[in-house]
């Protein structure tokens, strides 16, 4: 094997590391979330000062606007008074048809998923309302000390209905179950299921792709 062929080699070892530590990433944020583990989320994250989670009510800058919008808008059930709060609600969401890529140099990555999942939550003493909430991911990572962590997070709202009534009927989007405090509103309009409109392009875009 010539140097050239196993420098060609190890790239693509790394490359497809790379992605399933990715996987694994998105993976993670899926069953932290579900069980409200979001101390162990912050972890997943990247220290940087240009971190972006962008969620369907606004956008939450910066590692301290990521911190701020799991820990204090959604809590850690290691709070306490969280388990009273919470007993009824659930967050069960997946993350389905992966598609990544890793830039040349191996230190950032971008990838985009479809996620199904099934909301439950209760105001005050009344019985748990079920959702259904539908939406697509877009994640940007970048090696930090040579792991993996999540840099740029935007959630792409598709549907959120009650679970008996069709996404036909499906209102405008609003997904505010709890005080929220993001840094700004999100910078473009967000499309979701109406029954009129045209679902769009490149929303969010596949990476990798013209």
């Amino acid at each position: 094997m010539t140097q050239a062929n196993l420098e060609a080699l190890t790239r693509e070892v790394e490359r497809q590391s790379a992605i399933v530590d990715c996987k694994n990433l998105m993976g993670k944020v899926m069953y932290y979330g579900a069980a409200w583990l979001n101390r162990k989320m912050v972890e997943l994250w990247s220290r940087r000062d240009d971190c972006l989670l962008e969620q369907p009510w606004g956008i939450y800058d910066g590692r301290i606007g990521v911190e701020r919008c799991y820990l204090q808008d959604f809590g850690d059930r290691h709070t306490p008074g969280w388990e009273e709060k919470h007993k009824g609600v659930m967050m069960l969401y997946t993350c389905d048809t992966p598609i990544l890529t890793v830039a040349e140099d191996g230190q950032t990555a971008k990838g985009v998923w479809i996620s199904s999942g099934a909301d439950t939550w209760r105001e005050g003493d009344a019985r748990p309302q079920g959702y259904w909430r539908w939406g697509k991911y877009a994640v940007d990572f970048i090696r930090e000390d040579g792991v993996w962590k999540i840099w740029k997070l935007r959630f792409y709202p598709f549907f959120l209905t009650k679970y008996d009534t069709p996404w036909t009927q499906a209102p405008t989007y609003d997904w505010t179950f709890f005080p929220v405090t993001p840094d700004r509103p999100r910078e473009t309009p967000v499309y979701h299921y109406d029954g009129v409109s045209v679902y769009p392009t490149g929303e969010p875009a596949i990476p990798g792709v013209e």
